[in-house]
């Protein structure tokens, strides 16, 4: 047999050519794990931005339920709380009138908050009040007369009247006169027949019975019966941090805290609204940001409103940023103030 001949037969892969082959599948590995990553990554980021679409468009959602039952069953001019109340609950510039202010169906500012995520433009913020149609199984609890203690003031109703009354629950109250509507919250609630709305409450919605001028509760001007009515009330704005957040004010039962915070869309870089009202104009800020009694009343006049909400993903470590922002419009009939005008 020839020696030479059957060596060179079993003669193996030289180290060149093992280090050769390791680096062309290291290259390979590498290709497929890159293509991996940013199929990854392009999942992620399109993942992140089909969520934050559904969370803005189920936010658009809420805010069309509240603009749509903004004025259900409340009162046509709003109800009458103290003055300041606008700057001290939803933070609107302090408003330079002496008169008490009202909580209309809709109010809001323009130009509100900062959002670190648009450092170039100042966000809104909108408010609604309606009617709770689930109180009391949809029924008016009556009331017969008012009266006071130093300064708390009690609502009487007949015998269980108030029996599904809850305390920190916020109340219109409403003469029969139909010449006062009183904003209050339920402090206590005793026998079934007794409202107290002392001054002392959460929200400080409550006005003195021992005060004067603007600052006196209108109940204690007003005799005589009416009714009583469960109040929402909401708004909706963003945070510094770029939230679109709802609050709801009162309602709680017996919790501590009075204004319950949902927040319901991340990375909002823009949140604006327009007023389209009664007589064919389009505005920003009817109610020059809720400054005085007389602009308060315009925001009754609001037939539609534009809510328009830009948002622009999270993005995470190395995720791939999106070239623009997505904006989406909702264009919303306030019906109600219609309804209850006619």
């Amino acid at each position: 047999m020839n020696t030479k001949a059957a060596a060179k037969a079993e003669k193996g892969f030289t180290l060149l050519e093992l280090v050769i082959s390791m680096i062309v599948f290291l290259i390979a590995v590498a290709a497929i794990f890159g293509a991996m990553r940013i199929a990854g990554i392009q999942k992620s980021t399109t993942s992140n931005r089909t969520d934050q679409l559904r969370s803005a468009r189920i936010a658009l959602e809420y805010i069309r339920r509240d603009t749509l039952n903004a004025g259900l069953g409340y009162h046509r001019t709003g109800g009458n709380v103290p003055d300041g109340l606008g700057s001290a609950l939803f933070g609107f510039p302090q408003d330079s009138g002496g008169e008490r202010d009202l909580l209309v169906s809709i109010f809001g500012a323009n130009d509100l908050t900062t959002n670190t995520l648009n450092l170039d433009k100042k966000m809104d913020l909108i408010g609604f009040v309606s009617r709770d149609q689930t109180f009391n199984s949809g029924k008016l609890v009556n009331y017969t007369s008012t009266n006071k203690t130093g300064n708390d003031v009690y609502v009487t109703t007949p015998a269980s009247g108030a029996s599904n009354c809850r305390v920190n629950d916020l109340y219109l109250i409403e003469s029969d006169s139909g010449t006062t509507q009183v904003i209050g919250m339920a402090t206590a609630v005793a026998g079934g027949n007794t409202i107290t709305l002392a001054k002392t409450d959460p929200l400080s919605i409550n006005q003195s019975a021992t005060a004067t001028g603007e600052n006196l509760n209108l109940l204690m001007t007003t005799s005589g019966s009416g009714t009583i009515k469960k109040i929402n009330l909401v708004t909706y704005g963003i945070t510094a941090e770029g939230v679109l957040v709802r609050k709801s004010f009162g309602n709680q039962g017996t919790a501590a805290s009075q204004i319950e915070q949902r927040e319901l869309v991340y990375g909002v870089t823009d949140f604006q609204i327009k007023y389209f009202m009664e007589d064919g104009t389009t505005l920003e800020n009817p109610s020059n940001n809720n400054n005085g009694r007389d602009n308060q009343i315009k925001m009754n006049n609001v037939v539609q409103v534009q809510i328009s909400i830009t948002i622009m993903p999270v993005v995470k470590d190395g995720q791939q940023n999106p070239v623009a922002p997505v904006t989406l419009k909702e264009f919303i009939s306030t019906k109600n103030l219609r309804y209850e005008a006619s």
